[in-house]
């Protein structure tokens, strides 16, 4: 016994990980992902030690990590990652360093991993402005290149990371997102904003900006609006402005009175109006996963997505599919669901069942193999 605690010591790895993106009180996706890695590598691994580099003061349930966890708050102005966390690896080396989300630091450990989320920059480069265009594509391309291993959250992310940037295929595992049903909890008391909602409405949630196809989906659903006036439903838009969202705001100001926007609102208020859908609808022209189709999956709300990058991936054959560029057809895949009650369920049990393939336990474990494995070079 005491020699197989001695070779679990002998094995004890030191991982530092980039966590200011788990530590921002607004999170998105990528935030999410981060901070529900950390807590699941929490679950799974007392072995390891873990140094948590932060910019700014951490949320208290960072505070609650195991004894194998450590914080170091660094601030500092700019290019935080590529420049404090590099001065930081020259003082203070680790055995493997795990970047979330792209930017690697210009100083890194011999063994680095970094995520890569999507390259939505490449196919709509329309979609960003010149700054974070230039500044992804730069920082992806080091990244991909100089970490030792890369982690793409869909074999859709893998597939263009290959054809862009020609990195071997063997550099490169596919770890989904994942998703539990306890994220879905609901309190008993419904917040002011959610009981103000119509009963019935489809729903949009995401960041707004041109590649999540807002302008497409309003389109379409004035469309049906038209066809069927009858239909009480209105469409109701969650997420705060991110980029080039002015023709997106003026389009939402166009169309109110079939349209509700929320902006951001918080996590117990979406989950909350995301039970309450009709459906989801995600009309985006590139997604790298698509978080918000687990969401829905778990609130037992029927799905309507792009049939485009990883979305298929992530739902297979518990959506509804459309062509984004189409406004017809992204009406048609509304109403089929909105009017056919025995579809709408249809999805929402394959949903359910979908759902069973992804969970953030599973991330974990599938994403200490990569940081531990010893085919990191």
């Amino acid at each position: 016994m005491a020699r197989e605690a001695e070779v679990l010591y002998n094995n004890r790895m030191i991982i530092g990980i980039e966590a200011q993106r788990a530590n921002s009180p607004a999170k998105t996706g990528v935030e999410h992902y981060a901070k529900q890695l950390i807590l699941h590598l929490a679950k799974i691994d007392l072995q390891n030690e873990y140094r948590l580099y932060l910019r700014s003061s951490p949320e208290p349930w960072l505070l609650t990590l195991p004894k194998n966890f450590s914080i170091k708050v660094m601030p500092f102005p700019l290019f935080w990652t590529q420049l404090r966390i590099s001065w930081e690896m020259l003082l203070n080396p680790v055995d493997v360093l795990f970047i979330p989300a792209s930017a690697l630091p210009l100083i890194h450990p011999k063994k680095t991993v970094v995520t890569i989320h999507d390259l939505g920059w490449k196919f709509y480069p329309q979609s960003f402005t010149w700054f974070n265009r230039n500044f992804l594509e730069i920082s992806t391309r080091f990244a991909v290149w100089r970490a030792s291993r890369v982690i793409a959250v869909s074999q859709s992310t893998k597939n263009d990371i290959i054809k862009c940037y020609k990195v071997p295929a063997e550099k490169i595992e596919v770890v989904w997102h994942g998703y539990e049903q306890a994220d879905t909890l609901v309190s008993e008391q419904v917040s002011q904003l959610v009981s103000g909602l119509p009963e019935k409405y489809a729903l949009f949630l995401s960041t707004l900006q041109p590649r999540k196809n807002l302008e497409g989906l309003i389109n379409a659903f004035r469309l049906l609006k038209n066809q069927y006036p009858e239909i009480p439903h209105k469409l109701v838009v969650v997420g705060r402005p991110g980029w080039k969202f002015k023709s997106i705001l003026k389009k939402l100001e166009e169309n109110k009175d079939i349209v509700i926007y929320l902006n951001y609102v918080s996590d117990q208020d979406r989950l909350e109006i995301l039970q309450r859908a009709s459906l989801l609808v995600q009309p985006a022209f590139y997604e790298g996963f698509g978080m918000q189709i687990l969401e829905a999956f778990a609130a037992g709300v029927p799905v309507a997505v792009s049939k485009v990058s990883s979305m298929p991936e992530v739902a297979e054959d518990s959506a509804l599919y459309f062509d984004p560029h189409n406004p017809q057809d992204i009406k048609n895949a509304l109403k089929s669901i909105i009017f056919d009650v025995a579809l709408a369920q249809d999805l929402v049990v394959k949903g359910q069942e979908r759902l069973k393939f992804f969970s953030w336990e599973k991330c974990a474990k599938e994403t200490l193999n990569v940081l531990t494995s010893n085919l990191i070079k």
